[in-house]
């Protein structure tokens, strides 16, 4: 496969990995598009939200979709964790990619150590 490729296995997708995630992680930057939360873990996962508050269906895609985009065209920017996109209603409307400040993103993922998902009763790995 190509360099800027998006596999199903690297998305998050059952309820009690995505709680684990959002339970172990912490947020790395806050702009007025998007937060992004990190969690250390072994491989490279990530997970695409928007808040509660956009309520049409088809800004909510278009969001996730610029999300999805940002996240695949820089992939190997992102350290090996576990990444958390939520979109804000803004992006909806931004033309191109939003800002990132790649610098700080780099420096909190190296200061974590990965851990492992341990949730009492779960037998499934990411």
């Amino acid at each position: 496969m190509g360099k800027h490729t998006l596999r199903k296995e690297e998305i998050l997708r059952h309820r009690k990995e995505i709680r684990w995630a959002f339970k172990n992680s912490r947020t790395v930057l806050s702009t007025d598009y998007f937060v992004l939360r990190f969690a250390p873990y072994g491989d490279r996962k990530v997970l695409f939200a928007v808040e509660r508050k956009v309520r049409k269906a088809v800004r909510r895609n278009r969001i996730k979709r610029k999300l999805r985009e940002l996240y695949r065209r820089n992939k190997e920017r992102f350290p090996i964790g576990i990444w958390i996109f939520i979109g804000k209603d803004r992006l909806a409307e931004l033309k191109g990619e939003p800002p990132v400040d790649w610098e700080r993103i780099k420096r909190v993922a190296e200061n974590t150590e990965p851990r492992e998902l341990s949730d009492s009763g779960s037998h499934r790995s990411l």
